[in-house]
């Protein structure tokens, strides 16, 4: 009986090495990283990078919008990439949004954009749109930060 169980456990064994053997040869990469794959940034990765490069210029335009803005606190874990549309069948293109809030205050919040040529490409001009006004949060409601 224990023999039994030996050989099955065995060639249970073999079975599954020997997957693996074909699958690794079919597929080279499939259990390494290489150095190139490694150091390869995704197009939002790279896309973000630029605009973090801008990142007083940001600043300087949300300071614009507002004389009461002193700070500007840029939230970039919450920047979403979208596609956007203009009621035409080829669509509106694509955005890069960034939120954030200013003067340290957790109950305001703004978002600017940016403009893509498509999801894949880094802003061609540098060009800063006001997605949301900035707001305070207070009696209960979202209000212009005035």
């Amino acid at each position: 009986m224990r023999k039994k169980k030996k050989i099955l456990i065995l060639g249970f064994t073999a079975i599954a090495l020997s997957g693996v053997v074909i699958i690794g040869s079919q597929h080279p990469n499939l259990f390494s990283i290489s150095s190139h794959q490694a150091n390869q940034v995704s197009p939002k990765e790279q896309q973000l990078e630029d605009v973090k490069k801008h990142a007083k210029e940001i600043e300087d335009f949300v300071k614009s919008l507002s004389p009461k803005v002193e700070s500007v606190q840029i939230a970039w874990d919450e920047t979403q990439w979208d596609e956007i549309g203009n009621g035409t069948p080829q669509g509106g293109g694509y955005m890069l949004t960034l939120r954030g809030k200013v003067n340290q205050n957790e109950q305001t919040k703004f978002m600017v954009g940016f403009s893509l040529d498509n999801a894949t490409s880094t802003p061609k001009e540098f060009g800063i749109y006001e997605m949301q006004p900035i707001r305070i949060y207070r009696d209960g409601g979202w209000y212009y930060y005035d």
